[in-house]
This record gives structure tokens, sequence and C-alpha cells, in this order.
């Protein structure tokens, strides 16, 4: 039987979610806008943080809305007017990673069984902020099961007016030797990007299947399908598919490190200036997307 408890500090809210002997558990905060602390199955290591560096850098895990990865100069126009966006990303002054990673969820509601556990979190944003004067409601709900990890997003228009999105997830993979891992992954399209990550352009892509971690490294964005990317290490294997046809993929090899970034999105990097995959959301309507996490030990 699958359980839940909240753990309150002075800095944080989480959730955990776990199996009775512990060997599936999932660590939520509510606080860090509702992201994937740490998630074990079978006892291995699947998700968590980076070592090196904070949250605050890393986004390990973030939920991006209501834009996945960097908006150049923090700066877009939408319906003739032009908005800026707080550009967190110093070094390159991009606005990065979205606006509700930081942001405070609410423990809706929460569902047990033997196999599984159910949880559903809600942020609404009741008054717009800067550089993004909207309202809009995140929904998410997380299922861990036996079989793996699901997170189903879904964004509703909260305003009277229409907005422009796109939306993704950041969780770091946890290898016990990523240069004895490999990836494999139907890319139909690999993103071209400056370098203040800034996307300028398409290529053909043309690794050979699987690429092994040893030999190539990754900062880049691709064009693939529902079956996004499945990723084996030497004790372990995840596939994550998409619920949506078309998709992006972000694929990120920190240094120093034995954690790969995938990310599933439905936009790239500067979407709402070059409108790549961009999506807009009309008043009370609501979009949403299902990842599917499927672990299996080796």
């Amino acid at each position: 039987m699958y359980t839940i408890d909240n753990t309150d500090s002075k800095l944080s809210q989480n959730i955990v979610v776990s199996n009775k002997d512990g060997s599936n558990r999932l660590v939520i905060s509510l606080t860090e806008g509702g992201r994937v602390k740490l998630y074990k199955h079978e006892n291995l290591l699947i998700v968590s943080d980076l070592e090196n560096s904070g949250y605050n850098t890393n986004y390990a895990s973030a939920i991006l809305f209501p834009f996945a990865n960097r908006i150049e100069d923090g700066k877009y126009q939408f319906k003739s007017k032009v908005y800026q966006l707080p550009c967190n990303e110093v070094t390159n002054s991009n606005a990065i990673h979205g606006l509700v990673y930081n942001k405070t969820f609410q423990l809706l509601n929460e569902d047990t069984r033997s196999n599984s556990a159910r949880i559903e979190l809600k942020y609404i944003e009741e008054n717009g902020c800067e550089g993004f004067h909207f309202k809009y409601s995140v929904l998410l709900r997380y299922i861990i099961s036996n079989d793996g990890l699901k997170l189903k997003m879904t964004v509703k228009n909260e305003d009277e007016s229409t907005f422009p999105f796109t939306l993704g997830w950041h969780p770091y993979f946890i290898s016990s030797d990523l240069s004895k891992s490999e990836l494999f992954f139907n890319c139909r399209e690999k993103f071209i990007t400056n370098k203040k990550g800034i996307i300028t352009g398409k290529e053909r892509f043309e690794e050979t299947m699987p690429v092994k971690l040893a030999k190539v490294k990754f900062d880049d964005a691709f064009t693939v399908g529902a079956d996004m990317v499945t990723l084996s290490t030497p004790d372990y294997k995840v596939q994550i598919n998409s619920s949506l046809k078309e998709n992006n993929l972000q694929i990120y090899t920190p240094p120093n490190s034995n954690g790969i970034a995938l990310e599933p999105m439905v936009g790239v990097s500067n979407s709402f200036n070059n409108s790549i995959d961009l999506k807009t959301l009309d008043p009370n309507k609501s979009f949403e997307v299902e990842w599917d996490l499927k672990v299996s030990c080796l």
C-alpha cells in the first residue's frame, strides 16, 4: 500500500509518497513550483537534484510555464503589445524557465492504492506578473506506481484575454555511470542555437542510435514524436512518452555530473519571438499534456 505524508520545515513544504517498504519513493516540493526533488524506483535513484549546484541554478525538475527554455533579452511582442520579462539568466540577459518554478502550489487531492498513489497540486495566478500580465492556473497530477511515474499538466486561462505559452518539465536523471549509459530517440531535426542559447535555425541530426554518452555531450533541442526518448543506464532503463504526437526534447549533460536533463517540451527556446511551436490559449480554455516515465531495472 502506498502512503502520502506532508513534511514541513522553515524553508520548505514537501509531499512524500512511498510504497510500504520505501523502495518506490517520490518527494515533491510544494514551495518550489511543485517540482520533484527525488524519485526512486525499486531503490534505484532515478530523478534528483544535482550535487554540484543549487535549484536556482540548475532548475532541477522545474515545471516550465508560461515558457520553456529561454526568451531572448526577456522581451517579446504579442498582439502589438511589447512585454518585458525579468531576466533571471543574468549571464546571457535572458528570461529562462518560466514563472512558476518558485511559486507555492497547494495540495488539491490525493489518493492511495495498493500499487499506486496520485496527488494533485494547483497554483493560481490571480493578478498576472511582470512581463506576463495574464491570470492562469496550473494543475499538476503525479501518479507513482510499480511501473514508473506520470506527470499530467493542465493549464487554464483564467483571464479575459488570450495569451501565448509553451510549457515543459526539467528533470535530471541520475546514472551510476553516465559514461556507460546511452540514449535512443527518434529525432527528426536538431535546433541550432547561438552562444546565448537562442535558436537560429534547424539542421538534420544524423547520429547513429543509440548515442553513447561517453562520446557525446548535449545542450540541444530536438523535434521528436510521442515516444520521445529512452535512457539506458547500467542499472535501469527509462522510456519517456508523451500524450502529444508532436514534441520537443531538450537534452543537457551538465559538467562533472552523472546526471542528464531530458526535458519534454511543447515549445523551444525563444518561442515567444520565433513562433516555433508557440501555443495560444483563449479565455476559459485549457491545455493539457501527460508525460509517462516507464522504468525497468536491469
